[in-house]
C-alpha cells in the first residue's frame, strides 16, 4: 500500500500540534536524549513524524516502521524540517523493535499497543530496550464519542478498524508494565477537543442513522482546509505554527482545563509514562 502523503483535515492537524505540546513538556521535565519509537504509527496522515518535538529539544531518534515506503517518506520529511542528523530510520521485522537492550532514554508508540499482533510481546520488547521511560498512548474509550464511533461503525456495515479494544485500558497497561519493572509517573491525556472521537464529519455519521441528512453532507470540503505535505508542514516551525495555533484556540479549551475528569471525558487519547523501577 503506498505512504499516505500529506496530512489532511482539522483533526489531524489539532492532534499533531496537541501531542507535540505533551512530548515538549516532557522534554522538559526529563533527561530524554535518545529515544526509539515504532513500529507503526497512530496518528492518521504522514508516518514518522511524532518524535521531531523531542529532536528539536536535542534528542537522537531512531524511528522503526514496517512500511518501507512510509520509513522513506519520514526521512525526506525529517531533512526537510532539518533534523535530518537527528534520525535514523530502520525497517521494522514482521511487526518488531528488534533493539538493543537498555539503549534508549525513552521508548515509545502512539497508539501502536491496540494495532499490532501481539501487543504483550511489544510492551516486552519496549521495556527490555528503554534503560529509563516507556510512554504508551492508546485511544481512550472512556471518549463520550467512542461508543457512538462503535455504533456508527455497526450501522454502517463498515468493520471495526481501531485495533483492539481490551488494550485501549490504561490501567490494564500500567499493571503489564508493572509486571516489567515499570512503575508509573504519569498519566497523560492527549487530543482533547469539544468534538468527539470521529472519523467523519458529525453530518455523514448521522446520516448513518437518518438517511434523509445524506444531502446535507460537506463531502471533504472540511479537510481539504487543513491539508499539508512533507513541503509545508506547519507544526515544526514557530512562525508557521503560532499563527495556526491561534486559529485553532478555541478548540483547546477543554486541552487546557485543569479538571481532570471533564478532560478524561474528551481525551480522544490516554497516555502512560514509566519508569524503569531501579532507575527511578
Amino acid at each position: 500500500m503506498p505512504a499516505v502523503t500529506s496530512d489532511t483535515g482539522l483533526g489531524t492537524t489539532y492532534e499533531r500540534i496537541a501531542v507535540a505540546r505533551v512530548l515538549e513538556r516532557m522534554a522538559e521535565r526529563y533527561p530524554i536524549g535518545t529515544v526509539l519509537e515504532g513500529p507503526t504509527d497512530g496518528i492518521t496522515g504522514i508516518r514518522g513524524l511524532n518524535s521531531v518535538p523531542l529532536a528539536q529539544a536535542g534528542a537522537k531518534v531512531e524511528l522503526v516502521l514496517s512500511d518501507p515506503d512510509e520509513l522513506a517518506l519520514a526521512r525526506s520529511a525529517w531533512e526537510k524540517i532539518g533534523l535530518g542528523d537527528s534520525l535514523v530510520t530502520r525497517l521494522a521485522e514482521n511487526g518488531r523493535l528488534s533493539a538493543e537492550d537498555r539503549a534508549y532514554d525513552l521508548v515509545w508508540n502512539f497508539n501502536s499497543i491496540p494495532q499490532v499482533a501481539s501487543p504483550e510481546r511489544l510492551l516486552d520488547e519496549m521495556c527490555a530496550a528503554s534503560k529509563d521511560l516507556v510512554l504508551v498512548f492508546t485511544s481512550n474509550t472512556w471518549n463520550y464519542g467512542f461508543p457512538v464511533h462503535r455504533l456508527h461503525h455497526r450501522a454502517a456495515g463498515e468493520e471495526w478498524s481501531h485495533g483492539d479494544i481490551a488494550m485501549m485500558n490504561t490501567r490494564k497497561i500500567a499493571r503489564l508494565l508493572g509486571e516489567r519493572g515499570y512503575g508509573v509517573v504519569e498519566t497523560l491525556l492527549a487530543d482533547v477537543p469539544w468534538w468527539p472521537d470521529i472519523d467523519s464529519p458529525i453530518e455523514e455519521v448521522a446520516a448513518t442513522f437518518l438517511p434523509f441528512l445524506r444531502g446535507l453532507s460537506s463531502g471533504s470540503k472540511r479537510l481539504e482546509r487543513y491539508t499539508w505535505t512533507i513541503d509545508d508542514l506547519p507544526y515544526f516551525e514557530d512562525d508557521r505554527r503560532a499563527p495556526l495555533e491561534s486559529q485553532l484556540s478555541r478548540h483547546f479549551a477543554i486541552e487546557r482545563a485543569r479538571f481532570f475528569p471533564l478532560r478524561v471525558l474528551f481525551a480522544h487519547h490516554r497516555g502512560v509514562l514509566a519508569r524503569r523501577e531501579e532507575a527511578a
